[in-house]
C-alpha cells in the first residue's frame, strides 16, 4: 500500500507540475556598463530538443546590425557573439534579440565607439605589434620627418655662402641695409628692393627742380636708352666695386649714396620717364 501511494503520488506530482518547469531556458549575457569591439555577449541557457534561434542586434537608428539564425544542440548551451565582427560604428544604446518558438528575449546595452581608435580584434588574425616592430616603425617615422625638414630646409642648407656670408664685413654689424645696400655681394639677390626707396615721390619731384641735378646714366655709366636689365646689370657691378666694405677709400660712401640715388630712380620706369623729359627741356 505504501509503494502504491509513492507512484499515485509521482504521477499526480508530474501531470499537476506547471509546465514552465520543463520550459526551455535562453539568457542573454550584457553584464558590462560599455561594450566595446574587443567583448563579447554571451547567450546561454538549456534548451530540451533542437532549436533555431533568430539573433537580432539593432542599432541606435534602427538600422539592423545582425540577422542571423543559429541551430543549437538539446541540452546546456553557450553562443558567443564578438562584438568587434560587426559594423558597430555609432556610440548608443543597441538591442539583442533571440527568437525561438515563438518567444522573444530581449536585452539592451551600450556601445562605445570612442574606445575603438585602433581597437584589438578578437579572432581577426592580427596580432599586437612586438616590441622590435614598434622600434622599426619609430624609427621609420623619425627618418621620415627629418627627411622632410631637411627638403624644406634644403635652400639654406645647400645654398652657397657668398664672399659677404663669409667675410667680417662692417655692415654685418651695423645693418644699417638702407645706407650700405649690403645684399650687394650676392648674385641671387632681387635689387628690386620694394618698401626701401630713401627717396619718396616728393622728394625725386623736388630733386627735378634743383639746376644742378646729376646725370644718372653718366654715373651708373649706361647709355640713355639702355634696358632695365643693363641698368640692374651695371648698379651690381659698381655696388661691388663700391661698396664701403669692400672699397677702402674715403669717397667710397659718397660715391655708393651716388650710385644708390642713381638706380633708385632710373629703377623706377615712372621716375625714369620724368627725369629724361626733365633733361630734354634742359
Amino acid at each position: 500500500m505504501k509503494y502504491k501511494f509513492s507512484t499515485y503520488f509521482f504521477i499526480f506530482f508530474v501531470l499537476f507540475l506547471p509546465f514552465d518547469v520543463f520550459a526551455d531556458s535562453v539568457n542573454i549575457s550584457v553584464d558590462l556598463p560599455i561594450f566595446t569591439d574587443a567583448d563579447r555577449i554571451v547567450i546561454y541557457g538549456n534548451v530540451s530538443s533542437e532549436t533555431t534561434f533568430q539573433i537580432i542586434i539593432t542599432g541606435p537608428n534602427e538600422i539592423i546590425i545582425l540577422n542571423e539564425d543559429v541551430t543549437i544542440a538539446p541540452g546546456d548551451f553557450t553562443h558567443n557573439i564578438t562584438i568587434g565582427n560587426y559594423d558597430l560604428k555609432r556610440s548608443g544604446h543597441y538591442d539583442i534579440s533571440v527568437i525561438y518558438d515563438d518567444t522573444v528575449v530581449m536585452e539592451q546595452f551600450f556601445y562605445d565607439s570612442g574606445h575603438n581608435v585602433n581597437p584589438s580584434k578578437v579572432n581577426s588574425g592580427i596580432e599586437s605589434l612586438s616590441e622590435s616592430d614598434q622600434i622599426i616603425i619609430f624609427a621609420s617615422a623619425t627618418i621620415i620627418i627629418i627627411s622632410v625638414l631637411i627638403f624644406l630646409a634644403r635652400h639654406s642648407i645647400f645654398r652657397k655662402k657668398t664672399e659677404y656670408d663669409t667675410g667680417d664685413w662692417a655692415s654685418k654689424k651695423n645693418r644699417d641695409d638702407e645706407k650700405y645696400h649690403s645684399e650687394w655681394m650676392s648674385d641671387e639677390i632681387s635689387f628690386e628692393r620694394e618698401g626701401k626707396n630713401t627717396l619718396s615721390d616728393e622728394e625725386f619731384r623736388k630733386s627735378l627742380l634743383n639746376e644742378n641735378l646729376p646725370d644718372y646714366y653718366a654715373i651708373l655709366q649706361v647709355q640713355k636708352n639702355a634696358s632695365q636689365d643693363e641698368i640692374k646689370r651695371q648698379f651690381r657691378l659698381l655696388a661691388k666695386k663700391w661698396h664701403p666694405d669692400k672699397k677702402k677709400s674715403n669717397d667710397a660712401e659718397e660715391k655708393m649714396a651716388q650710385i644708390n640715388m642713381a638706380y633708385e630712380v632710373l629703377s623706377s620706369p615712372k621716375r625714369r620717364k620724368m627725369y629724361d623729359q626733365h633733361f630734354s627741356e634742359k
